[in-house]
Order: structure tokens, then C-alpha cells, then sequence
């Protein structure tokens, strides 16, 4: 029994070294990066075949929210940031309560939808041959496709408001890079652990509807007591969206001390993520 214990351990260690490969991770989205565009391309526009708005609900839907949101927080609240864009009356505050709303969709709504691609899938599940692994990114790909419309609704605004958009959204890519890490590893996570508990679902959603008071999408970090601004560092969407803000808004490259911690994180959370729903996957079909 001793002996074989330390094989046990080293033959577990070597399993998790191998699924954990990032290596694995992308030459599978490589191999399969047609399928994974279709599956995308189809989950983006899928949920809004026969509506009469079409996609255009992916942007009235934020900016109803935004209504709401910025006459509470303006003129109730009257919340305030250190920067003159969102200090120049009601469209600039609304701006800048836009860009914060568009970054965090993007991680919730993959967040919210993610339990259920795989139990909404199960003939993929009895397919020994298909990437089941590309599921999860095909809700974050939609995600993003989403904020690209608002992220085209700031710029249009920006034009109108100044004639000229910030050079820095050049950076636009860059700061999209932990926030697309962050939420697939989330969502391969979120995703496994879906087709084993079917409570994840309402977890998840009513994780995003308290997540997004924690993050500061409404107030700025500086709005928060000295001691506790650190603290809210910990939460990487803080960072992200600030990020999103310094390029879109404030003509300012990311915070680059911020940033590298954060994207380091979020690839660790990806690796992290797509190890589990990895080594979860054998036993969908059984579960299914």
C-alpha cells in the first residue's frame, strides 16, 4: 500500500500537467477554429431569430438598464468621478457608466448562459469525435460579439460629443485579452460543474446580479475608503474595467502594473478552468 501510494499521487500529478497543458488547450481551438466560428456565429444571433428588433435587443437591452442607472446614480446619488468626461453633464456620465456596463456584460453574460451549454447539447455529449471543449467559448465569442456593438455605440458617441475618437482605443485588444482569459476559464468551469449540480445555474445568476454592485461599474474605485481600494484590486473585472475606461474614454494606455498581474491571473484561471472541464467530461455522458 505504500509503494503504491506515491505511484497514485505522481500518476494524478502527471494527468492534471497534461490536461493543464496550454499547449492542448490551443491546438484544439486551432484544429477546430471553423467549427468553433460557426457554433459562435450561430449562438450570437440564434436567440434573436424572428424577433423584429434582431440583434438590436443586444443594445437596447444595456442601454434601458443605462437609463435607469444614470438617473439614479446621477441625480440621486449624484455620484461623481475624478475626470472631466463623466463630469460634463448627463451624456458623459452616462459614457462612462456605458464602457464599465459593456466590460462587465461580456464575464456575466457568459457567466449567466454557461451552465447549460453542455446540459443544452447532450447529442454533442455521445459524439465520441467532437471538441466538447468549445462549447464554453462559443457563449464567451458571443459575449464579446455583443460588447463590440456597444463598444461601436461609445465611438459614435465620442464622435459626436468630441468629432474625434481617443488614439488610445488602439489598446482596445489588448485589455480585451484578460477579460476574454478571465470569463472562459469561468465558464469551462462554470460550464462542467453545471452538468453534475443543476443548482450552478442560479448560483450563477444570482452571482453576477451581486457581483456587478462589487465591482466598480457605477462608482469609481476612488469613491471607496482609502483601505479598502486595495482590496477591491483582488476582483480582476475592477481592473479590467478601468483599463477599459482609460483606453476608450480617457485617452491613457492600461495601467500596466495592474494589468500584467491581472492578465497573469486570469490565463492561470483559463488553464485552471479548461483542466477541470477536461478531466469532468468523461463522465457528462453518464450524468446526461
Amino acid at each position: 500500500m505504500t509503494n503504491g501510494a506515491p505511484e497514485a499521487t505522481e500518476s494524478a500529478l502527471r494527468a492534471i500537467r497534461r490536461l493543464a497543458d496550454p499547449r492542448r488547450l490551443v491546438r484544439s481551438l486551432v484544429r477546430n477554429r471553423e467549427l468553433l466560428w460557426q457554433l459562435t456565429r450561430r449562438e450570437a444571433l440564434g436567440r434573436y431569430r424572428g424577433a423584429y428588433l434582431g440583434v438590436f435587443w443586444a443594445l437596447l437591452t444595456p442601454l434601458a438598464s443605462l437609463a435607469v442607472y444614470t438617473f439614479v446614480f446621477s441625480f440621486v446619488f449624484e455620484a461623481r468621478w475624478d475626470d472631466a468626461l463623466a463630469n460634463r453633464g448627463l451624456a458623459g456620465f452616462a459614457l462612462v457608466l456605458l464602457t464599465g456596463m459593456v466590460a462587465y456584460n461580456v464575464f456575466g453574460e457568459a457567466l449567466v448562459d454557461s451552465p447549460y451549454t453542455v446540459l443544452h447539447n447532450p447529442n454533442y455529449v455521445t459524439k465520441v469525435v467532437f471538441p466538447l471543449e468549445i462549447l464554453p467559448v462559443t457563449i464567451v465569442g458571443a459575449a464579446v460579439f455583443h460588447s463590440l456593438i456597444g463598444m461601436a455605440v461609445i465611438s459614435a458617441a465620442l464622435l459626436l460629443m468630441h468629432g474625434a475618437i481617443p488614439p488610445s482605443i488602439a489598446y482596445l485588444p489588448v485589455v480585451y485579452a484578460p477579460l476574454i482569459a478571465l470569463t472562459a476559464g469561468v465558464s469551462w468551469l462554470v460550464a462542467a460543474l453545471g452538468v453534475f449540480l443543476r443548482d450552478v445555474g442560479h448560483m450563477a445568476t444570482v452571482a453576477v446580479q451581486l457581483l456587478f454592485f462589487l465591482t466598480p461599474i457605477l462608482y469609481p474605485v476612488t469613491a471607496l475608503p482609502d483601505s479598502m481600494q486595495p482590496w477591491m484590486r483582488l476582483n480582476p473585472l475592477a481592473t479590467i474595467i478601468e483599463d477599459f475606461r482609460r483606453v476608450v474614454l480617457w485617452n491613457q494606455p492600461p495601467d500596466w502594473g495592474w494589468y500584467t498581474a491581472t492578465l497573469v491571473g486570469s490565463l492561470l484561471v483559463m488553464i485552471g478552468g479548461y483542466a477541470v472541464f477536461m478531466a469532468l467530461r468523461r463522465a457528462f455522458a453518464d450524468v446526461l
